[in-house]
């Protein structure tokens, strides 16, 4: 399906404003809404370098610090969907990050999502990544969140997790999200698919969009199949992107990938020029393609 777009972001405004361009070239029919979470005294700096390219503008007006921000991003997009989006026209929201390179057709991208469903990179058991993962290690919040699912919702049920990357929200998600506060307890990455598990709403478990667990001691480097997406700040190489490009079934969203993207590098990397970058990206083609 193709889903509509909430471009998040928070600072560098005059790259955020290519990012927009290069979308709407690639998607002229999709409604784009923002949501800004930097600070409030430069939202109109960012309102002015983006305006004309997004459908609406909303500025998170709490006065948080930007890693409370980080931490409780699912909170900012609680806020802008209870003061503006329940009000907009769109039945998904892809939740675009800034530094999110997106290269193709949405209704492309997300070929494998069905209307009501949540799209999740990582989407796992809680079990699965508990003996490494990081959020998982902290006993206490962790505790607190199991707390508050059992004592408000009845809930016993085993937590989920995902690295909250690649995200498709559909509307009733949402709407279920924002009536129930949302939970202030326990970490983004594990309150979202585990309360979407609790509304009963149906994931979609597309194998397009799974990113590198960094903290995962079995993958201390990016596997083949896992190149795209990370969590940690490390940009995808522009080898990797290209070698991509070069498959007719290659991925065409990367995060994150702060670095300027021209269109002609598109066209590059679809050239033959593919297989030898396969080999300097050190990715089999074999691998991408079975």
């Amino acid at each position: 399906m193709q889903p509509d777009v909430l471009f998040w972001f928070y600072k560098e405004f005059t790259f955020c404003r290519k990012r927009l361009i290069h979308l709407r070239k690639k998607n002229p029919e999709v409604k784009i809404y923002a949501l800004y979470g930097g600070p409030l005294s430069k939202s109109s700096l960012a309102r002015s370098q983006i305006e004309e390219l997004v459908d609406d503008f909303y500025a998170y007006p709490g006065p948080q610090a930007p890693e409370w921000k980080w931490q409780y991003g699912d909170h900012l997009i609680a806020s802008w969907h209870r003061e503006r989006g329940r009000h907009l026209p769109w039945e998904t929201i892809f939740v675009m990050q800034w530094d999110m390179l997106v290269l193709d057709r949405l209704d492309q991208i997300f070929v494998d999502l069905k209307p009501g469903q949540i799209l999740l990179s990582g989407f796992d058991r809680f079990d699965a990544v508990s003996d490494w993962w990081p959020w998982a290690k902290q006993v206490e919040t962790v505790g607190e969140f199991r707390q508050l699912l059992q004592e408000d919702f009845n809930f016993h049920e085993e937590l989920l997790v995902c690295l909250f990357i690649v995200a498709c929200l559909p509307r009733e998600f949402l709407n279920r999200y924002v009536a129930t506060g949302p939970p202030v307890r326990g970490f983004l990455e594990y309150r979202v698919p585990t309360m979407a598990k609790l509304f009963g709403i149906p994931f979609c478990n597309s194998e397009s969009f799974q990113p590198w667990w960094a903290a995962n001691p079995a993958t201390p480097q990016p596997p083949s199949d896992r190149w795209c997406l990370n969590a940690v700040g490390k940009n995808i190489p522009l080898a990797v992107i290209l070698a991509e490009l070069g498959l007719t079934n290659g991925r065409r969203i990367f995060h994150p990938y702060e670095k300027a993207f021209p269109p002609w590098l598109e066209s590059f990397g679809k050239s033959k020029l593919s297989s030898w970058l396969f080999k300097a990206a050190g990715i089999s083609h074999k691998q991408k393609t079975s």
